[in-house]
C-alpha cells in the first residue's frame, strides 16, 4: 500500500525526509547552494528536531516553503531535479554505484508517489490531479498573444519542425495524455487525439505543418504561459533535438520575442552534456555589453557569432565553465574577424598576442595616442587594461573554462559570479575593438590616433 500525501501537500513528508537523508552525504555548502539556486530561501531561527548539521540544514530550507502551494513546490521540484541529475552524472565515479542508483531509484518512487516521474532529465506532473494544481491559470497570462504569434510566425518561416527527429504523436505524447484527448476527425476509427494527428500528419499528411500551434486541445496560442513555454523547451530537449547549433540558434530566436513579455528560456540541468532547458522570469535585466555584441553579430551577419552569445548568456548559471570557455572564444573570434577585414592573415596566436595584434591594427595601442589629444594620459591608462583583461580571461579560462580539463578540486571553485566577470568583459572589449573596427574601416589608419 503506497503512502498519499495529505490533501494540502504537493510533496509528501516522506519523499522530503527521503531526499534530506540522501543530502547527509552531502558538503553542507553544497546544500546550502542547491536550495539557494533554486530560491529557496533559509530560516537560520528554526531549530528543528533532527541530529546532525545536514539534516539541520535541509530542514532550515524546508521552513521557508509552504508545500501546497504551487509556487513553493515547483521550486523545491527543481531542487530535487538538480539532486537526481548530479546523482546520476557522478554514480560512475561513486566509490559504490550500485548503493547509489538504488538510493536514487528510492527518491524516483517517492516522487512517483506524490505524482511526479523523472524523464529525460527531468521532472514532471504525471497526474491529472496534480497537472491541473501546478498549471498556471490562463488569467495570469504574462506573455502577450502577439509575442505568441511572433514566435509562431518565426518558427514557420524558418520552416523549423517543432518535433524534431520524433513522429509528432511521440513529441506530443511527452506533454499530453493523447489516448485521453478527443477526436477531431469524426470518423468512428479515429476515437482519440493520438489516432487522428496520426491519421493525417503521419498517415495522410494533409494538415498544415504548423496545425498544432492553433489546435484547441493544446491551446498554445491562448492558453497558460505554462502550456507555450513547456512545448518551447520540449522542442530544445536532447532527445527530441541533436544539432548544437540549431539549438543555440533557437534559444536566440525564442528569447529575443519572450524577453519582451519578461521570460527566458535557460539551461536548467544537463543531460550527457546536453542542456536541459526551462522556463524563467527574468530576474536580472539585460546585460548592455551583450546587447552590443547581439547589435555586432548582426552587423557582422555572423551565425557562430550569434550562436557564442546565446551560449554564452545561456550557460552563465548553470553551465560558469563553459560560460567562461566562450568568452575567450568570442574575443578571438572578434580579432580574427577584425583581422581578415583588414587583409592581415589571424595567425594561430593566443588570446593576447591576437587582441595586441588587433590593436595595433586599429592604432589602439597606448603608444598611438597623439600627447596633444585631451584625457591623453586617461585613455592611454584605459588602453593599456586590455592587457591585463586578456591576461586575466586566459588564466581564468585555464583555471575553470571548457577545454582544459581542470582536476575536480580546483573546478569546484567556480561561480556564476566569475562567469559573469568574465563574459561582461570579453563583450565589453569585443564590443570596443569591433566598433572602432567600423569606424575606422572606411578611413586610412593612421600611426598616431587623434583619440581612442
Amino acid at each position: 500500500m503506497t503512502t498519499q500525501p495529505s490533501p494540502l501537500e504537493l510533496i509528501s513528508k516522506k519523499t522530503r525526509n527521503r531526499f534530506r537523508e540522501f543530502l547527509v552525504g552531502w558538503l553542507i555548502r553544497e546544500i546550502e547552494m542547491l536550495f539557494e539556486e533554486a530560491g529557496i530561501g533559509f530560516d537560520a531561527e528554526h531549530q528543528p528536531q533532527v541530529s546532525g548539521q545536514r539534516r539541520a540544514c535541509v530542514e532550515q530550507h524546508y521552513h521557508t516553503l509552504d508545500f501546497s502551494s504551487p509556487s513553493d513546490v515547483r521550486k523545491l521540484l527543481a531542487a530535487y531535479q538538480e539532486i537526481i541529475v548530479r546523482s546520476k552524472r557522478d554514480m560512475p565515479s561513486s566509490p559504490d554505484p550500485t548503493g547509489m542508483q538504488k538510493a536514487v531509484q528510492e527518491l524516483i518512487d517517492c516522487l512517483k508517489q506524490d505524482g511526479f516521474d523523472y524523464r529525460d532529465g527531468v521532472l514532471l506532473p504525471i497526474t491529472p490531479s496534480v497537472r491541473r494544481i501546478l498549471e498556471v491559470p490562463p488569467t495570469g497570462q504574462l506573455i502577450s498573444e502577439n509575442t505568441r504569434r511572433n514566435i509562431i510566425d518565426a518558427l514557420t518561416l524558418e520552416k523549423v519542425n517543432w518535433a524534431g527527429r520524433l513522429p509528432e504523436t511521440d513529441f506530443l505524447s511527452r506533454l499530453w495524455d493523447l489516448e485521453n484527448m478527443p477526436s477531431y476527425d469524426g470518423r468512428p476509427q479515429f476515437k482519440t487525439a493520438a489516432a487522428d494527428i496520426w491519421q493525417h500528419r503521419e498517415n495522410n499528411q494533409d494538415w498544415d505543418d504548423d496545425w498544432v500551434f492553433f489546435d484547441s486541445r493544446f491551446n498554445i496560442l491562448k492558453g497558460p504561459d505554462e502550456t507555450l513555454l513547456r512545448f518551447l523547451c520540449e522542442m530544445l530537449h536532447p532527445v527530441v533535438r541533436q544539432d548544437p547549433k540549431e539549438v543555440d540558434h533557437l534559444v536566440g530566436l525564442i528569447n529575443g520575442y519572450l524577453r519582451a513579455d519578461g521570460w527566458e528560456i535557460h539551461p536548467a540541468t544537463w543531460m550527457s552534456d546536453r542542456p536541459v532547458f526551462s522556463a524563467r522570469h527574468r530576474a536580472i535585466p539585460d546585460n548592455p555589453a551583450l546587447n552590443g555584441i547581439r547589435n555586432m553579430a548582426r552587423a557582422m551577419d555572423s551565425s557562430y557569432l550569434t550562436q557564442q552569445i546565446t551560449r554564452m548568456e545561456t550557460s552563465v548559471e548553470r553551465d560558469p565553465e563553459l560560460a567562461i570557455g566562450t568568452a575567450k572564444e568570442l574575443v578571438e573570434t572578434v580579432c580574427k574577424t577584425i583581422l581578415e577585414e583588414r587583409g592581415e592573415d589571424p595567425a594561430k596566436d593566443d588570446l593576447q598576442k591576437l587582441v595586441r595584434r588587433t590593436a595595433k591594427a586599429l592604432a589602439l595601442l597606448p603608444d598611438d595616442i597623439n600627447e596633444a589629444s585631451k584625457g591623453a594620459e586617461t585613455i592611454r591608462k584605459i588602453l593599456s587594461s586590455f592587457g591585463q583583461i586578456t591576461q586575466g580571461m586566459a588564466e581564468l579560462r585555464n583555471l575553470y573554462g571548457t577545454g582544459h580539463g581542470p582536476s575536480a578540486k580546483t573546478n569546484r571553485g567556480i561561480r556564476p559570479r566569475h562567469a559573469r566577470l568574465a563574459t561582461g568583459a570579453a563583450a565589453t572589449l569585443a564590443s570596443f575593438l569591433f566598433e572602432t573596427h567600423l569606424e575606422r574601416k572606411t578611413a586610412p589608419t593612421s600611426n598616431s590616433a587623434e583619440v581612442a
